[in-house]
């Protein structure tokens, strides 16, 4: 029987270490307020470590704790050993083999409307996010910082939400990573700029309460996945195997769930098919995605507000 069909939204916060999300909610607010009434977790990202079984024996996800092979994981469901990319020069992608969870969610259902903001270039730049995605804009943080591209994003995704009718959206924010890498994950620019994603996050997530206030769009089921991509050590820096550099969680809100219920292990990979088990598109074993779908509630509840 074919699942009824809701709408996802996946922000992502490039570099964010989750125990200083954890902190204080006073420097996270609305994620503090998400995890409360949603659910999160926490899992290592695989360095070295035997995944699977390759035709020719034991396959590898080792890869750098950079941003190219974290989010070609989280968007293809599957570790750099199948989606080639093991670091920010993107050698080996195989993008063709596997697409990101919205091309592959068009793909299934003509007519779906996805659409993706960001503010790291290279995420279109390099095909993670493939061409068949109906709404596809990149903003530079890179050559205009990202304090002002993540605005940016902010203001296209909550255009999107508000005025539009998407299916599926996915946000990228990056002021967390170039804080940690300027001054560490320790500092006041780090905090200030995590909370700037939060105030970012909580846009979004209004533009969502507004939308289940109109009466045309009140049976809308949206779920909210959000998520990074590595950590940072206490210097500032990433792209080996200590936990600060390892560590990822994922937060997860939708109608239905337990107030602040645990998420076991949830990894990188389980993102792309619990979106579109979500949108109501069967995971076909031929993909060989290698996570696994998050489970759904089944006690009622209010949502993430």
């Amino acid at each position: 029987m074919t699942k009824d069909a809701g709408k996802v939204l996946v922000v992502g916060m490039d570099g964010l270490r989750y125990d200083r999300l954890t902190r204080s909610p006073s420097m996270a607010p609305v994620l503090h307020r998400l995890m409360a009434t949603g659910a999160h977790g926490t899992s290592l990202l695989p360095y070295g470590e035997a995944d699977g079984q390759a035709e020719n024996g034991p396959s590898t996800s080792m890869a750098y704790t950079d941003s190219g092979p974290g989010w070609s994981s989280v968007l293809t469901g599957v570790w750099p050993d199948r989606h080639g990319v093991t670091g920010n020069d993107f050698i080996g992608a195989d993008y063709t083999r596997h697409p990101d969870f919205l091309s592959r969610a068009i793909s299934a259902r003509p007519g779906l409307r996805a659409a993706a903001a960001v503010s790291w270039p290279e995420l279109v730049r390099r095909g993670v996010l493939g061409a068949s995605i109906g709404r596809r804009v990149h903003y530079d943080g890179e050559s205009d910082g990202y304090e002002t591209a993540d605005r940016l994003v902010a203001h296209t995704a909550e255009h999107w939400l508000t005025e539009e009718d998407p299916d599926v959206v996915f946000v990228y924010f990056g002021a967390t990573d170039e804080a940690g890498h300027a001054t560490g994950p320790l500092s006041p620019a780090y905090d200030q700029a995590l909370l700037a994603q939060d105030s970012h996050l909580g846009r979004l997530l209004e533009a969502l309460e507004a939308r289940r206030a109109d009466p045309a769009r009140a049976d809308e089921r949206w779920t909210v996945l959000v998520t990074t991509d590595h950590g940072h050590l206490d210097s500032g820096g990433h792209g080996g195997d200590t936990r600060a550099e390892q560590e990822v969680f994922v937060i997860l809100a939708e109608p239905g769930r337990p107030d602040g219920t645990r998420l076991d292990s949830p990894r990188l990979v389980d993102i792309a098919p619990t979106v579109l088990d979500r949108l109501g598109i069967p995971v076909d074993p031929a993909w060989d995605l290698q996570g696994r779908t998050l489970p759904q509630p089944t006690t009622p509840t209010s949502e993430w507000s």
